[in-house]
C-alpha cells in the first residue's frame, strides 16, 4: 500500500519533503497549498504522538501555511481488526487537535484486487476512468457489504479529495440508469429488484458512513423493505 499511496500522491502533483523520515508531501497550486503526512498502522492519536509528529513537519519547512494547512492520511490495514474498524476510524477522524484527519482503512484482499486492475490498466486509467465506469459502481453496488477492489477505489477517492476523478456527464448517467431498469425488468421479480435498488439509494449517507456497521445497514434494509409491504425474516 506504500507503494501505491506515493504513486498516487505524486501522480497529482504532490512532492515530498526530504529532509524528514516522515512521508510529508506539499500540495501547492496558485493561491492554494496543503500538507499532507502519511502514516501507516492503527489510528493511535495521543496528543502526544501528533505534537511529535507536527514538531517534525515544522522542522521539515518553514512555510507559516503548514500548521493551519496539513493534513494527515492514517493507512490502516484491518485484516485482524475488522469488527473494530469503524468506530476507530469514526473516532481518529473526529478528533479536532493538531491535523485534520483522514483513515484508510483496507484488507490485503482488496489490496490484492485493486493491484491486478492497476497491473492490467495502469494507475492513470484506473482512477480517472475506471472509477467512473458504469460497470465499476454496479459490481460495488451487488457486493458492497463483502468490500472489494471497487470499495477500495471509492474510499481512496474520497480520502485523497485531491484526486482528479474523471466526472459522469449527464447522458451517461442516463445510459446508466436506463440499462439498470433494463435488466431489472428482465429479471423474475423486477418489482422487489427496484424496491431493494431504491432502498439501497435512500441508505447512501449511511453506507459510506464510518460510524455504520454492516448489521446496522442490514436492519436499515429490513425496516425500509417492511414499510414497503417485504416480509423479512430477522
Amino acid at each position: 500500500m506504500q507503494n501505491l499511496i506515493k504513486q498516487l500522491l505524486e501522480s497529482e502533483g504532490l512532492t515530498r519533503k526530504l529532509s524528514t523520515d516522515l512521508a510529508l508531501y506539499e500540495y501547492s497550486t496558485p493561491g492554494k497549498k496543503n500538507f499532507w503526512l502519511v502514516v501507516f498502522g492503527e489510528p493511535i492519536i495521543t496528543p502526544e504522538i501528533q505534537a511529535g509528529w507536527l514538531n517534525e513537519c515544522k522542522k521539515a519547512t518553514f512555510d507559516p501555511a503548514l500548521e493551519k494547512n496539513i493534513n494527515l492520511l492514517i493507512v490502516w490495514n484491518t485484516d485482524s481488526s475488522s469488527v473494530l474498524s469503524s468506530k476507530r476510524v469514526h473516532h481518529a477522524e473526529e478528533d479536532s487537535y493538531f491535523f485534520k484527519k483522514h483513515v484508510l482503512s483496507y484488507t490485503s484482499a482488496e489490496l490484492e484486487a485493486l493491484y491486478q486492475q492497476v497491473d492490467i490498466q495502469g494507475l492513470a486509467a484506473v482512477f480517472r476512468e475506471l472509477i467512473t465506469s458504469p460497470g465499476t459502481f454496479t459490481e460495488y453496488k451487488s457486493h458492497y457489504l463483502q468490500g472489494g477492489w471497487q470499495s477500495l477505489l471509492y474510499r481512496l477517492a474520497i480520502k485523497l479529495p485531491f484526486i482528479a476523478v474523471k466526472s459522469f456527464g449527464n447522458s451517461d448517467l442516463a445510459s446508466l440508469e436506463r440499462s439498470i431498469d433494463e435488466k431489472i425488468q428482465r429479471t423474475d421479480n423486477p418489482a422487489l429488484l427496484t424496491t431493494i435498488d431504491s432502498v439501497i439509494d435512500s441508505l447512501v449517507d449511511q453506507i459510506v458512513s464510518p460510524d455504520v456497521l454492516p448489521e446496522d445497514l442490514l436492519g436499515f434494509m429490513g425496516d425500509k423493505l417492511s414499510e414497503a409491504g417485504y416480509e423479512i425474516v430477522r
